[in-house]
């Protein structure tokens, strides 16, 4: 017994954080601060990440939440240089490290070193798509290209990603009401207008999906309060399109906006993917949700249609010409590629796919 327990406590082994707060909510912690450290270092998220092996999608949360709470920025886009800038903190990031770090050292703990890490060939960062995960199945069947990154982040964050650097491809489905166009609007609003180019990907139908169960018929049910929402998380173009479709409506019914968290159940209730849409509706969690027909129809659900969207793909211009975004473009061209998207239901392609249609 005596040996049992000196085995058990030898691998025990004891840490110690420092967690930051700000008015009773967590800003930072070792891992954060290091996660910063890094992205000083390293000029970029991307490379911070692979370094401390953490998702992209999950420090990309952890750095919106940070500025959420403070309402100040703590990265930013690094201007110029051959490879199109990259990311850097903020004077205000720099000095909420460098005060972290003088915390922590007076705990007196060694710091680790971390290793350089390896950068994917291709990053994909943007909108969960199903079709997408399908053409990154062939690209790593085929051989082309054989680490690729994917990070399901939204349409904005996609878009964030390239102005940062840090993504070789956006996927972006982001509807502009005023020009009623999608995705060409929004480069000027990155920063990215004259720097990145658009390459058409194909449309998506979109629908309200919900149980067989449920007796749900327009965008004006929500405001009932008899129908729990499952809504997707800021950012994402499937959040941006259902928000308008609600500031429509509830004008139409003489509500006020800014009501509307309060008024439909759910609305807070934040899901990363269609997928994670879909589970809550038919586990019970919720019942409707503004999601992509091939999804509901792969749960069984019923759903109502709502419109046909353009899902396309944002590169950098002087990221074309790398051989892992040729190789992207060329797969999207493939006759094989397209006929797999046109066999997906709620998908169909446009004759211009894989062109370059703004520059």
């Amino acid at each position: 017994m005596v040996g049992f327990l000196e085995e058990i406590f030898r691998k025990i082994r004891f840490k110690v954080d420092l967690i930051v707060e700000y008015e009773g909510k967590k800003l930072l912690d070792k891992q954060l601060a290091d996660l910063l450290m890094l992205i000083d270092r390293e000029g970029s998220i991307l490379a911070a990440c692979k370094t401390l092996k953490i998702p992209y999608s999950r420090a990309w949360e952890s750095l919106a939440r940070i500025e959420r709470i403070l309402g100040v920025k703590i990265v930013e886009a690094k201007r110029g240089g051959s490879k199109g800038g990259g990311t850097q903190l903020t004077v205000f990031g720099k000095n909420i490290l460098k005060h972290y770090l003088e915390q922590y050292s007076k705990i007196g703990i060694i710091e680790k070193e971390y290793v350089k890490p390896k950068i994917p060939e291709l990053t994909i960062i943007g909108s969960h798509d199903v079709a997408l995960e399908k053409i990154i199945e062939a690209i790593k069947a085929k051989g082309l290209i054989k680490d690729v990154e994917v990070s399901w982040i939204g349409s904005a964050g996609g878009l964030a990603s390239i102005m940062l650097g840090e993504a070789d491809v956006a996927g972006v489905h982001l509807y502009d009401p005023e020009t009623k166009t999608y995705n060409k609007p929004y480069l000027k609003r990155y920063w990215l207008e004259n720097k990145a180019a658009i390459i058409r990907g194909y449309n998506r139908e979109l629908v309200f999906a919900f149980r067989k169960n449920i007796e749900f018929k327009k965008v004006e049910d929500l405001f009932t309060g008899r129908f729990r929402l499952a809504n997707r998380v800021l950012g994402s173009g499937t959040r941006s399109y259902l928000d308008n479709l609600l500031y429509k409506t509830s004008l139409k019914l003489k509500i006020d906006p800014s009501k509307i968290p309060e008024i439909i159940p759910g609305y807070n209730t934040e899901h990363k993917t269609h997928y994670g849409v879909v589970r809550a509706i038919v586990e019970g969690r919720a019942d409707v949700g503004l999601t992509l027909r091939y999804v509901a129809e792969q749960y069984g659900l019923k759903y109502k249609y709502v419109c046909w969207e353009k899902y396309d793909f944002v590169v950098r211009k002087n990221k074309l010409n790398k051989e892992s975004v040729k190789h992207f473009i060329s797969i999207i061209k493939d006759e094989k590629i397209k006929e797999l998207i046109n066999s997906l239901a709620g998908y169909r392609i446009d004759e211009n796919i894989g062109e370059i249609i703004y520059s």
